[in-house]
C-alpha cells in the first residue's frame, strides 16, 4: 500500500477514535479537561495514527494501543502530574498481549522474547530509581514496561537509545517548564509521561525508515 493512502488511513482511523481518546482522558482526570486540552490530545492522537499506519504489520497493534490508552495517559500527566492506574495497566496488558500473539502468529520467537525483556528492563530500571531517589513518580514506573514492550520488539538499541531519549526529552521539557514557570525541579513537578509516550512513538516510527 502506497504511503500516502497508509498515513490518510492512519489519520482517517485515529481522528474516528477521536471521542473514545476524549472519553478515556476525561475519565481518567480527576477534574473535568478544559475543552482546549481535550481538542489538543485529539490531534496528538490523530498524528500519531497517521504515523502508526506506516509502522510494520507486527507492531502495528501495540502502537494502536498507545494511540488510544497511552496519548490519553500523557495527557493527563501533562495536566495533573500522574499516571492513572485505569490507563497503565490496559496498556501494559495490550502491549504484552499484542506482542506475544505477533510473535506466535510470525513465528517470531526471538522478538517476542526480545519485547518481553525490554519491558522488565525498562520497569525494573525505573522502578530502581523510584527507590533510590523518589523519581520519577510511581505511575511513570507502571507505565514503563508498556514502552520497554514495544522498544524491545524494534531492538536492543532502540530500548538502550530510547532511554536515554526520555531522560533527555524529559530534561529539556522540565527547563521550558522551569522558564514559563510551569514545573519546578525543586519539588519534581516535571512530567515524564509525556516524553515515554512520545519516544515510543518515535522510535516505532524511526525504526520503519
Amino acid at each position: 500500500m502506497d504511503v500516502a493512502v497508509r498515513l490518510l488511513l492512519g489519520l482517517t482511523l485515529a481522528l474516528a477514535a477521536g471521542p473514545l481518546v476524549a472519553r478515556f482522558t476525561r475519565r481518567a482526570a480527576s477534574a473535568p479537561p478544559p475543552r482546549s486540552h481535550i481538542a489538543e490530545t485529539i490531534a496528538a492522537a490523530a498524528v500519531a495514527g497517521a504515523a502508526v499506519a506506516l509502522w510494520a504489520p507486527a507492531v502495528i497493534a501495540v502502537g494502536a494501543a498507545f494511540v488510544l490508552l497511552g496519548i490519553p495517559a500523557a495527557a493527563v500527566d501533562a495536566a495533573e502530574h500522574r499516571i492513572p492506574d485505569m490507563l497503565s495497566f490496559p496498556l501494559c496488558g495490550a502491549t504484552v498481549t499484542c506482542s506475544v500473539a505477533a510473535a506466535v502468529a510470525g513465528q517470531d520467537v526471538g522478538s517476542g522474547v526480545r519485547a518481553l525483556a525490554g519491558g522488565a528492563v525498562w520497569g525494573l530500571l525505573l522502578m530502581l530509581s523510584y527507590l533510590l531517589s523518589g523519581q520519577p513518580g510511581p505511575g511513570d514506573v507502571k507505565l514503563a514496561p508498556s514502552v520497554g514492550v514495544l522498544l524491545g520488539w524494534l531492538g536492543w538499541s532502540w530500548v538502550l537509545g530510547g532511554l536515554i531519549a526520555t531522560y533527555l526529552l524529559t530534561a529539556l521539557a522540565g527547563v521550558l517548564g522551569v522558564v514559563r514557570r510551569r514545573y519546578s525541579f525543586r519539588t519534581g513537578q516535571v512530567p515524564m509521561g509525556p516524553p515515554m509516550v512520545a519516544v515510543a512513538l518515535a522510535c516505532g516510527t524511526l525504526a520503519q525508515w
